[in-house]
């Protein structure tokens, strides 16, 4: 039954509380249960995760899933409604005396939380062809329908009680969880306080230093704090003050003065190595030799050169560094940076204030100063204004930092009134640089947080476009259908629908047309007698029909109805235009009744209608399934890839080169993914790319060549190389899934990369079917940090308008527009058209497909900031990757 990879799928939307229940007391039932009952059972979560274990030897478990294959136990589980319908779900098989229940475990509001699985043998009706082996266990129907009642029974008087106390039991955790968070921020001001108190401080700078480095050491539970500097001859690396928790864990004593090349992380980069970091030999032995596990190592400039480090590691403990700790570190670091320069340079109390504005403007929060006398604000950074964008916020806000300012130190939230938006506010005193007593604030918006713990709507079932059911709901009523027909032992059908040479309407008339059309098509085809209700557009110009067991002897006046629908023209703006139509039908159960299968053959049967000339209707049969062999060759090796874990999805990466710059050096690099399957070899995207978003498995692997992308970004960062950024392209499919927010947030946080280093490509294209939706997607994306890029820019049918209203960071010309550049002139003034465009837009350009000298010369005068192509490189694998751009 269930396997393990089935269920690693989170659900972001819902904490799964069936996680906290006592699974050892859940296994020990279910053995008890099924001994005494006769039957075998296991136990799943709503996100498909396995509970229990089998309860049954190997060999009894590989019999019922060679009767109830994998996919038919999914079917069961995705049958079941998420608020409301049916708590029993029966499914049989081709053998008589084997039978497939379901038992919904649902919570307190009725909501869908997991479900038992039970499979019995009928002893009364074995026959000797179905070879069911001796040890198995055998019980009657009858006896299993008592048995599949007492366990639903149970379920619901026992599990729904366990179930709601561990939703109380996960509240508890969250609200601790966030009193400890709130009590770390405290703690976190109060140590900046401290440090930003050096500043004025008389004393010197080692002593400044070694005050710095005891406080940071024991507030991050650190080993060693240390700073270095290159010795004059620049040669050489001496430390000038360290810190460390214990007289073992110095470096003073054993320090002295070492080579530079013995120090590999002196190279004026930032380096942040984790405990699981793979690191090149230089860095391993420089860590095995001082016994160091993990360490940050941030660079400091003089006179803009970087001679001194700020060193901070750990010695027996493991440690994965959280970006709290590096943005810690890093204001750390800013302060040093600052009081190393003041001493220097012996600036005056004005740009004393500078300096520290500075750093509070980069401080990653609000921050507003206060007189302690008149409730005054002296300063307020630019992360503070943009908390009160509107009138209301600045008035609400202003009442909260101005008025009592006695007693208002700690960690507080607040609700801006007539508003969604939430903060929270640190308040502590602080002396200010003219020497002034000052409340310092420094205030979260932690709205989202707040959001997240309110109830998320369910996804819409219906097509934005033309207002029938998506391919979702469709899924969902087949599922039902087919079992409804099973059931009855009726018949029922489908009916597959796709235009013939719709493209040629989209491109010829524009794109607003076809949408025209594909609206009357859905409107014609939603007031047909049978159709109503059960006709769902699935993508494109793909539309589906059910024929429910109800309207089954409509089916055949049905299809004559849709092919005399589209005999007739079609009225557009004015102008009738021809538009026929293929269709392919499927027979439930007689062509199956799973429903993978169902749908593959009905794309086998739409395919062999188009074909044969296009214009006709076509049923399946299994002459067809030989011209699609390859299909789904294909299709069955992607399935079995992604079910794997994506590993066979290798991603590559083609260098994004700086023109900008006179050195060109390269600045990240564009993530591209390639195939390599054991059976078909090396596939290229184009090659599987459409079949992966038909077949729905492109979120996967789009999510895998994400977090790989990510995980290389970040190790790219951490290795000197903190500009570099990653682009990442996003397709259609991926972007209008109603989670892809919290995936993308969900990527962020795994791999921990900063947000702004990674780019989103998006295609013109994609976004103008529904520009409201999109730019509120983007939008979003952007909230996070993340920038957004628009792909193969000109190839489309966007407007020069579309870019002004789309949340965009930069835009990519397609390779087409540069073959020529320099020498064609519509290509020259398209590209400088572009430029000039997005410097007035603060856009950033970057061409695509550069491949000779020439090109390049041609976009240097042209504002042109990025380029990729085979001049500089091809697609690399990320060793090849690594060795020519990192090291």
């Amino acid at each position: 039954m269930y396997t393990d990879h089935e269920g690693q799928e989170q659900d972001l939307q819902k904490k799964d509380v069936m996680n906290c229940l006592d699974q050892e007391q859940m296994q020990a039932m279910q053995d008890q249960f099924c001994q005494t009952q006769g039957v075998y059972c296991v136990c799943v979560s709503r996100n498909m995760r396995r509970l229990t274990s089998f309860s049954g030897t190997k060999e009894e478990q590989n019999f019922i899933d060679r009767v109830f294959p994998v996919a038919t136990q999914r079917n069961l589980i995705a049958s079941f409604s998420d608020v409301g319908g049916e708590d029993v779900i029966a499914v049989e098989s081709s053998m008589p005396c084997v039978q497939l229940r379901g038992i919904a475990i649902r919570d307190e509001d009725g909501r869908f939380d997991g479900a038992w699985v039970l499979v019995a043998i009928d002893a009364e009706c074995i026959r000797p062809e179905d070879q069911v082996p001796q040890i198995m266990r055998k019980t009657t129907t009858k006896a299993f329908d008592a048995a599949v009642a007492l366990l639903d029974v149970l379920t619901k008087n026992y599990f729904s009680s366990k179930i709601h106390l561990a939703a109380q039991a996960e509240e508890i955790a969250q609200l601790e969880a966030n009193e400890k968070h709130m009590e770390y921020l405290l703690q976190k001001t109060e140590v900046l306080t401290e440090i930003l108190k050096m500043m004025e401080s008389d004393v010197t700078f080692a002593q400044i230093m070694e005050d710095i480095l005891e406080r940071v050491g024991t507030y991050m539970h650190l080993s060693n704090g240390s700073l270095l500097k290159l010795q004059v001859d620049e040669e050489h690396v001496e430390m000038i003050c360290e810190w460390a928790d214990k007289p073992e864990h110095e470096h003073m004593r054993t320090y002295g003065s070492l080579p530079l090349a013995e120090v590999p992380f002196m190279t004026g980069r930032p380096y942040t190595i984790s405990s699981e970091t793979i690191m090149p030999k230089p860095f391993l032995d420089y860590f095995t030799r001082y016994e160091i596990r993990c360490g940050v190592f941030l660079p400091l400039n003089v006179n803009g050169k970087c001679s001194m480090y700020l060193c901070f590691t750990m010695m027996e403990e493991d440690r994965k560094w959280s970006v709290e700790d590096l943005r810690f570190l890093n204001d750390v670091k800013r302060i040093t940076q600052t009081i190393l320069v003041k001493r220097i340079t012996k600036n005056s109390l004005a740009s004393s204030y500078a300096a520290l504005d500075a750093i509070l403007e980069n401080a990653g929060c609000g921050i507003s100063v206060n007189d302690l006398k008149t409730g005054q604000i002296l300063y307020a950074n630019d992360a503070f204004k943009e908390m009160s964008m509107t009138e209301q916020d600045r008035i609400e806000l202003e009442k909260v930092l101005t008025i009592s300012p006695d007693g208002m130190e700690g960690i507080h939230e607040y609700r801006v009134a007539g508003s969604d938006k939430w903060l929270e506010i640190t308040f502590s005193k602080i002396g200010w640089v003219d020497g002034k007593e000052v409340r310092l604030a420094t205030i979260y918006d932690i709205s989202k947080t707040k959001r997240y713990q309110e109830r998320i709507e369910h996804q819409a079932n219906e097509d934005y476009l033309t207002g029938l059911y998506n391919r979702m709901r469709f899924e969902e009523d087949l599922t039902k259908e087919i079992h409804a027909t099973v059931r009855s032992g009726g018949e029922s059908a489908i009916l597959y629908i796709d235009l013939d040479d719709f493209n040629h309407i989209n491109d010829g008339l524009g794109h607003h047309v076809g949408d025209l059309l594909l609206q009357n098509v859905a409107d014609a085809l939603g007031h047909m007698d049978g159709v109503a209700g059960h006709c769902y557009r699935l993508g494109g110009d793909e539309f589906a029909v059910i024929v429910t067991t109800r309207h089954i002897e409509q089916r055949d006046a049905m299809i004559r109805n849709i092919q005399n629908l589209f005999s007739r023209p079609w009225l557009l703006q004015g102008t009738e235009y021809y538009c026929t139509m293929s269709m392919g039908v499927v027979r439930i159960p007689k062509d199956g009744i799973d429903l993978s299968l169902l749908l593959q053959r009905a794309d086998i049967a739409l395919h062999w209608a188009k074909s044969q000339g296009k214009n006709r209707v076509e049923y399946y049969n299994n002459n067809q399934c030989t011209s699609s062999v390859e299909r789904l060759d294909m299709e069955k090796c992607m399935r079995e890839a992604v079910e794997q874990g994506c590993k066979e999805f290798e991603v590559y990466y083609q260098p994004l080169i700086d023109i900008s710059k006179p050195e060109r050096p390269c600045c990240g690099a564009e993530a591209l993914v390639r195939w390599n399957s054991p059976k078909l070899g090396f596939v290229m995207p184009s090659e599987f790319i459409a079949l992966a978003e038909y077949l729905g498995l492109i979120n996967e692997i789009g999510y895998h060549v994400l977090i790989e992308a990510c995980k290389r970004c970040k190790y790219w960062n951490d290795f000197g190389h903190p500009e570099y950024k990653v682009n990442v392209n996003l397709s259609v499919i991926q972007l209008l899934q109603n989670d892809i927010i919290d995936t993308i947030k969900n990527a962020l946080t795994e791999t921990e990369v900063q947000p702004s280093n990674l780019t989103l490509e998006v295609t013109e294209g994609l976004a103008i079917n529904d520009m409201k939706r999109m730019q509120e997607v983007l939008r979003e994306i952007k909230k996070l940090g993340v920038r957004v890029a628009l792909d193969d820019f000109g190839t489309g049918y966007s407007s020069l308008n579309h870019i002004r209203s789309m949340p965009i960071d930069v835009i990519k010309i397609d390779k087409c527009f540069v073959e020529d550049v320099g020498e064609d002139v519509f290509s020259e003034a398209f590209v400088k058209s572009v430029s000039q465009l997005a410097d007035a837009l603060h856009m950033h350009v970057c061409v695509e497909g550069v491949e000779d000298k020439n090109q390049c010369d041609a976009l240097k005068d042209m504002n042109v900031d990025l380029i990729q192509g085979y001049l500089f490189d091809k697609p690399l694998s990320v060793d090849d990757f690594e060795q020519k751009y990192l090291y």
